[in-house]
């Protein structure tokens, strides 16, 4: 039995994750170059070596590939890392920092998975549905960390997640990396500044005398 044989069901596991990252890393450059509408169950499956039946066996549609690009998005940004280390943390500037490392290392490394959610939200119910569950999960995050920041016992500006899901927005990045040329260590520095400042009150902006 291979309940007596762990080093099988381990082996199987690994199969299986590797099949679902296969399928996604296929839905993936196939949305983002022919668009998700245009883009078959067939032709996730042919790209990614796998029977058509696979896919929905995992997946059960191409709304459920979808949506398994959030969980990729979130495991390639490292956000569960970040989600990690923020629960060790106890200074809140290193927490506000995680918060800006998170949305630097989403846009940086997985911002071809965010344009096809925002670009095709507005036309397709299963995209807006995708989207708004990224959404829900970014908000959540935020509301984390701001809650590990109060139990520093620091003063936190009132409506903080707010603020801070403002600050984190795609047109923030886009206007000051994709339009005005921002580096993304420009970007990530100047969002961890700025929410230092907007969240913490009472902190004197870094780099001034005490």
């Amino acid at each position: 039995m291979t309940e007596d044989l762990p080093g099988i069901v381990r082996l199987r596991d690994r199969r299986e994750a590797l099949t679902l990252r296969t399928i996604l890393t296929a839905a993936r450059h196939l949305f983002a170059e022919r668009g998700y509408a245009r883009t078959p169950v067939r032709l996730i499956a042919q790209e990614a070596g796998v029977a058509p039946q696979t896919l929905y066996a995992h997946f059960g549609s191409k709304a459920g590939v979808l949506a398994g690009l959030v969980d990729l998005l979130d495991d390639e940004s490292g956000l569960p890392d970040l989600m990690a280390a923020s629960g060790e943390a106890t200074d809140p500037e290193e927490l506000l920092g995680l918060m800006a490392t998170a949305s630097r290392q989403v846009r940086e490394r997985c911002g071809d998975i965010v344009a096809i959610l925002e670009s095709g939200a507005a036309v397709d119910p299963d995209i807006r549905a995708t989207r708004a569950e990224g959404e829900r999960r970014n908000r959540l995050g935020v509301e984390m960390i701001i809650d590990r920041v109060r139990a520093t016992g620091h003063p936190v500006a009132d409506r903080a997640a707010d603020i801070a899901v403002a600050l984190l927005t795609l047109g923030v990045h886009d206007s000051l990396v994709r339009d005005a040329g921002w580096s993304y260590d420009a970007y990530e520095s100047w969002l961890r500044h700025t929410l230092i400042t907007a969240l913490l009150p009472g902190t004197p902006p870094e780099g001034d005398g005490a």
